[in-house]
């Protein structure tokens, strides 16, 4: 026999042994059949509180995990929720930086040329016999009206009325408005 068979089912007779003794009861047998009943209730009573503790830590771990995973999908639903918020508030952004952009811009229309063409003009200062230089000189100091004289149209274009200009729209005699003429000492 084992130890503990021997201790867990022999040794309590031992105990109810020693309260015969003691107690010196009428019937001792009857005693101690009703010493062993109480007993092996005890002992069932004992094995079920354990089993419902056992029970009761398991129901708890399992309420802590379900807790948890609780707090994971909601933690999941709160960081989603912000996102598509996020997503929603970048999307409005780039919809209204769409529509601003494009209500800044100006409204380009097409405009037709006019199909009036110059007259022909001949350079006064070849008749005049004024040189290259003298030219420029007296250009200079004449008030221009814009378009007219300097061959410019509304669009920015030059024309080519005059056979000295070049595709910048300065004449070769000229000096160009983007460098100053050369000063002299």
């Amino acid at each position: 026999m084992e130890a503990k068979y021997l201790k867990d089912n022999l040794g309590c007779l031992t105990s109810c042994l020693k309260e015969v003794a003691e107690k010196r009861p009428h019937d001792p047998i009857e005693y101690i059949a009703f010493w062993l009943r109480k007993h092996v209730e005890n002992a069932r009573l004992k094995a079920k509180k354990e089993e419902e503790a056992k029970q009761l830590k398991k129901e708890q771990e399992e309420e802590a995990l379900d807790k948890e995973r609780r707090a994971k999908r909601l933690e999941e639903a709160r960081r989603l929720s912000e996102e598509e918020a996020a997503r929603r508030k970048a999307e409005e952004e780039r919809r209204a930086r769409e529509a601003a952009s494009a209500s800044k811009l100006p409204v380009v229309e097409e405009k037709e040329e006019p199909d009036v063409e110059a007259p022909p003009t001949t350079d006064s200062a070849e008749v005049s016999g004024e040189t290259a230089g003298e030219e420029s000189e007296s250009k200079e100091a004449e008030p221009e009206t814009e378009g007219e004289q300097t061959g410019v149209t509304e669009e920015g274009d030059t024309t080519e009325a005059d056979g000295d200009k070049t595709a910048e729209g300065a004449t070769t005699d000229e000096p160009s408005e983007e460098q100053p003429p050369a000063e002299e000492s």
